[in-house]
């Protein structure tokens, strides 16, 4: 080795001992905010989202405004509803009242709730109102839990659930999975019967307080009052205008919980190792049965040719209609969870499926532009203009009307001759 081989050799070993690889942590968090950008340049996403791995928190942002005619963001702090995601906190409050004996999974709806029906309540279990295999049938789409006149009207739970959770059954309890937003509303009652407490303040007590959720709770049509986002539903340009209202009384435990991606993370913290939960709790809870679902979360293994592939996933989406979209995303194998909060309803995307594909070291599928949104936004600047300088618009038009009126005639003439109709005269 001569002197200049020998020189390199050297410097290329002092070298390795300085400069460290490129941190892959960094370099995830420098795509997702890339693509966090492109789909707000898109104006396809408003709202906020927290991606972490491996335990700790790789991303968290803002995007868009809680309140777009107060110019208020969003930030990973702003509250917004998180719809069905409110089932995960009322099973682990029921299975929390289970593993202290106030109350046992074989034990049916009457014996807890006398005024329910008897042919079908004597019938029903605890576990099988947590699992959706009641028997109640679906109600995902039913007009109280859509976003017209019938979820405006307002009605305490109880009451709520005299009148609308009490069907015949369309199945043998046990034997076929349902989704039951109705289920979950009894879930609650039967909660606030053998505590002697609210709903509210047995969420409060046992998990928001302990786990430090003060963003969390439930929303009794206050949230804004509270500082939290308001609901949009997205139009084409993209153009967002006020969601529909929607009444949280009779929604209740099945779905009337307000949170942010930072309180959602430290629930998915204590879902992972707490002290509020027993080892044994949280197996439980992410242990499925039909239909995947488990205790509030659905729970699979991510399918073949998807980014992570043979991994096990926990996914859970809370849905109000022309308001607010969440999707909670946990892996918890390397430890990875992605929360998405929305108030621009109407546009997903795939932002989550391109966040999990950066977590799992693939390509995301940038999105583009709809050429929708491109024409209606061209529409509303020529629009906005028109409005703004209505003198020189006026004076634009004149031509314009000149021009179309001479086009008009010299066509119409054009096709009287082809006709042979004589061309008038004076």
């Amino acid at each position: 080795m001569n002197r200049r081989q020998t020189c390199c050799f050297v410097f290329a070993v002092l070298g390795s001992f300085f400069v460290s690889p490129p941190d892959s942590s960094t370099t995830k968090a420098t795509r997702i905010d890339q693509l966090v950008s492109r789909y707000q340049q898109c104006g396809y996403f408003n709202g906020s989202l927290l991606v972490a791995e491996h335990g700790k928190v790789l991303y968290e942002s803002g995007v868009g405004f809680a309140d777009i005619q107060m110019h208020i963001p969003n930030t990973p702090k702003t509250k917004f509803g998180i719809a069905s995601l409110s089932k995960q906190f009322t099973a682990a409050l029921v299975l929390m009242q289970v593993a202290i004996g106030n109350l046992r999974l074989d034990v049916t709806v009457s014996e807890i709730l006398p005024w329910y029906r008897k042919d079908t309540g004597s019938r029903i279990t605890i576990e099988q109102l947590l699992r959706h295999t009641s028997g109640l049938p679906p109600d995902y789409d039913a007009p109280e839990f859509g976003d017209g006149e019938a979820a405006a009207r307002h009605a305490e739970p109880t009451a709520f659930a005299q009148s609308v959770c009490q069907p015949a059954l369309v199945s043998e309890p046990g034997t076929r999975w349902n989704y039951s937003n109705c289920g979950y509303i009894l879930l609650g009652l039967i909660l606030e019967q053998i505590t002697g407490k609210s709903f509210d303040e047995i969420l409060q007590s046992q998990l928001l307080r302990p786990l430090e959720m003060h963003d969390t709770g439930l929303d009794n049509n206050d949230l804004v009052r509270l500082g939290g986002a308001a609901g949009y539903r997205r139009r084409v340009g993209p153009r967002y205008v006020p969601g529909p209202y929607i009444d949280r009384s009779h929604i209740f435990a099945a779905g009337s919980m307000y949170s942010s991606v930072e309180d959602l993370y430290r629930w998915n913290q204590a879902l992972t190792h707490n002290h509020v939960f027993s080892e044994e709790l949280r197996r439980r809870i992410f242990t499925p049965g039909l239909g995947e679902w488990s205790y509030g979360w659905f729970v699979k293994r991510i399918a073949v040719g998807q980014p992570g592939e043979g991994s096990t996933i926990a996914e859970m989406r809370g849905d109000m209609p022309g308001n607010f979209f969440a999707w909670i995303l946990r892996y918890p194998e390397p430890d990875d969870v992605i929360i998405v909060l929305r108030n621009g309803y109407g546009s997903t995307e795939n932002l989550e499926q391109n966040l999990q594909a950066i977590l799992f070291d693939r390509d995301p599928r940038l999105p583009r532009r709809s050429p929708l949104d491109i024409a209606a936004h061209v529409g509303w600047v020529c629009l906005n203009w028109t409005l703004t300088h209505r003198f020189l618009s006026s004076l634009l038009l004149i031509p314009c009307v000149f021009w179309t009126t001479w086009t008009i005639r010299k066509r119409m003439l054009s096709e009287d001759r082809m006709t042979g109709k004589p061309e008038k005269q004076g």
